[in-house]
């Protein structure tokens, strides 16, 4: 891993990058079953799409989940979404969630919110106004 001096610092006004932030409702379903089906979408996801990170975090009580996921830009999450909506685990995810809060942080571009409006997503957006990526 290269240490912090390797590392390139860009201030978040100029980067491309994009955040998802959910939180989600686990419906009751069986904590086994939750988990069990997190890690098969982040083995499912790390094979076949474009996001830099992708993670499931459960609260104690196993009733909700934050779910982070990053992509380097609009287009990628734009791939991301067509990709889920069009892929085999769309209906499967809503039997086991439902979306509390959807937020996304960083640069967002029109086509993404034209697409995730168009596909019935209420996204609440944020844009940086302080702060750095370090890659």
């Amino acid at each position: 891993m290269p240490s912090n001096e390797e590392l390139i610092v860009i201030e978040n006004e100029d980067s491309e990058e994009v955040t998802f932030i959910l939180e989600l409702d686990t419906k009751e379903n069986p904590r086994n079953e939750v988990e069990s089906f997190t890690k098969y979408l982040g083995d499912y996801i790390v094979e076949r799409e474009p996001s830099i990170v992708y993670g499931y975090y459960l609260s104690g009580d196993g009733k909700k989940i934050t779910l982070i996921e990053t992509y380097l830009n609009s287009q990628d999450a734009i791939q991301h979404g067509i990709d889920f909506i069009n892929g085999p685990n769309f209906d499967k995810f809503f039997e086991m969630f439902e979306i509390e809060s959807f937020i996304v942080i960083g640069k967002a571009s029109d086509e993404f919110k034209s697409f995730s409006a168009d596909n019935g997503f209420n996204i609440e957006y944020r844009e940086s106004i302080g702060g750095y990526v370090r890659r």
